[in-house]
């Protein structure tokens, strides 16, 4: 139990691993060589390195990345996920050059912007993405920027590298420049320790009772803080095997499940949903799967029911950002109430508030925004001015997250969105997140995002941007009535418009903002104007 104030004192009782990432691969490889680190799907069989194998590699690209930087300057990776790509996380590691992962997907004003501001000197990639000549794209940047030649990824056994020992590497220093997902504007680079990727994924690892006879399939990209820390060093840490998927489709997952006998799997409630939906998944043998960890957003009450039943599995929910990863999470045996509607208790070593615009600490069961100081926080960002930057981490350690949160005598802690998404209606606060879970237990809605748009009456108004569920077509009035059997009447979306998908980040996270400048500037609150593609209706 926790007093009046919703404030949640740092848990030091557990030692934090002050080793490098690299050092941590090296004891694995000592201790257990011929234990399997990771699997992937080669050319239709499933291949394998052992730690042994994956230390040699990743000294292997070590030598090689020494060749080219010093200690201390940073490479970037546009590439999909692989074994490679892991093979260069930790080399990278070893030796001591910072990581910077680019997602492919991305344009080249958005890649160039990563580049400027990470100070990348080296850039690996893959030839192609999803049929762009990636490789050719950035040849083509780099050589704009002074950067010289891309390397495909693949090809970097073919480096020249260089001879001798590796210096040792300060687990307070640089590990990842990891960007951030950009839900809400132009992405910034959280600079991550050794130290701090390390212990808060080795820290969710003990919460879920992880060993290292466990087995995670990976299906988040590894240029997601996600793949690069939440799955990969919390496997490392405590020396289970990874399974890498080079993007999430839902019939090549189930197939490496039951072929790999993964324990873990994380997947977020749009992945979930797609595997749940896919023909295969009643013949797919899960039976060695135990855990799967959600994240992300708030998590309806009937998918984690209905996740539990069908994989079979105990469901946790986990909350971090790229400032701050693996930050607080639900325990495996917490009601079913706690995993889907709160994000659970922080982690050891954090320290968390509830805190007003005016910076002080509120009440237990008050929604403010969500701070926490730990050394697992980010050191800062890169590219971004002193002023910005404080405002997001002050002098004295405290992480401003942007979450709307409120905490419970337990230290028990719910979302309620993101400060910026509230909706402030004739004077009334309107929290997306509230309406969202509410329309989630309408049969017909799959996956819903709620957004403000301008009012000349109002100020705002809530609309809702839905995916219908297969075979459902709600109509705008049924939807209407199942939100004000629930919600006061301004809190109900003025409109309703489907839509067949969502933009999403590599994380599976809806990009509201995108969502908003679809549905275009300010509107007469009678009328009911054109959105983003799909099907409309005005509620009244």
């Amino acid at each position: 139990m926790i007093g009046p104030l919703a404030h949640w004192p740092a848990d030091t009782s557990v030692a934090l691993d002050e080793r490098p990432v690299g050092r941590v691969l090296a004891d694995h490889a000592a201790a257990t060589p011929d234990h399997p680190a990771v699997r992937w799907l080669e050319h239709g069989q499933v291949a394998a390195l052992s730690y042994r194998g994956l230390t040699d590699g990743a000294l292997g690209m070590a030598a090689r990345l020494l060749a080219r930087l010093d200690p201390g300057q940073r490479v970037a990776v546009a590439a999909t996920t692989s074994v490679d790509w892991l093979l260069l996380e930790y080399g990278a590691a070893l030796a001591g050059t910072p990581l910077v992962p680019v997602n492919p997907a991305l344009t080249d004003p958005e890649i160039e912007h990563i580049l400027v501001t990470s100070e990348a000197r080296f850039l690996l990639a893959d030839e192609t993405y999803r049929g762009s000549p990636v490789r050719a794209r950035l040849a083509g940047l780099v050589g704009r920027l002074g950067l010289g030649p891309v390397v495909r990824l693949g090809d970097w056994r073919e480096l020249p590298g260089r001879s001798g020992e590796l210096a040792p590497v300060d687990p307070a220093g640089p590990f990842l420049v990891q960007y951030t997902s950009g839900t809400t504007g132009r992405p910034k680079g959280a600079v991550l320790s050794h130290r701090a990727a390390l212990n808060c994924a080795a820290l969710s690892m003990a919460r879920l009772g992880a060993t290292s006879a466990d087995n995670w399939l990976n299906v988040m990209p590894m240029h997601h803080v996600g793949g690069s820390v939440s799955v990969a060093l919390a496997v490392l840490a405590v020396g289970a095997t990874i399974t890498l998927v080079p993007a999430f489709e839902p019939g090549p997952v189930l197939e490496l499940l039951e072929r790999t006998r993964a324990t873990i799997l994380g997947a977020v409630p749009t992945m979930q949903l797609a595997l749940l939906d896919h023909p295969a998944f009643p013949s797919t043998d899960l039976s060695s799967l135990r855990l799967l960890q959600s994240g992300g957003t708030v998590v309806p009450t009937s998918l984690i029911r209905r996740a539990e039943a069908a994989f079979g599995v105990t469901v946790v929910n986990a909350y971090g950002q790229s400032e701050s990863p693996n930050a607080l999470m639900t325990s495996p045996d917490d009601d079913e109430v706690t995993k889907a509607e709160t994000i659970g208790t922080p982690l050891p070593q954090r320290e968390v508030r509830i805190v007003g615009p005016d910076g002080t600490t509120l009440a237990v069961g008050q929604r403010g925004e969500m701070v926490m100081r730990s050394p697992m926080v980010m050191d800062g960002y890169v590219g971004v001015d002193g002023e910005t930057a404080a405002r997001t981490l002050t002098p004295d350690g405290w992480l401003h997250t942007g979450d709307l949160c409120s905490m419970d005598e337990r230290g028990v802690i719910r979302i309620h969105g993101r400060l910026r998404d509230v909706i402030i209606r004739g004077g009334e606060n309107i929290y997306p997140a509230e309406v969202e879970e509410v329309m989630l237990g309408h049969p017909g809605v799959a996956e819903i995002a709620v957004v403000g748009v301008d009012d000349d009456h109002w100020g705002e108004v809530p609309v809702a941007v839905y995916r219908a569920t297969p075979g459902a077509d709600p109509a705008a009035r049924d939807l209407q009535a199942h939100a004000r059997a629930s919600l006061a009447s301004f809190k109900v979306p003025r409109r309703w418009i489907r839509v067949e998908a969502f933009p999403l980040t590599a994380s599976g996270k809806i990009k509201k903002f995108e969502l908003r400048a679809g549905l275009g500037g300010s509107t007469r609150s009678e009328s009911a104007p054109a959105g983003p593609s799909g099907n409309e209706a005005a509620s009244s």
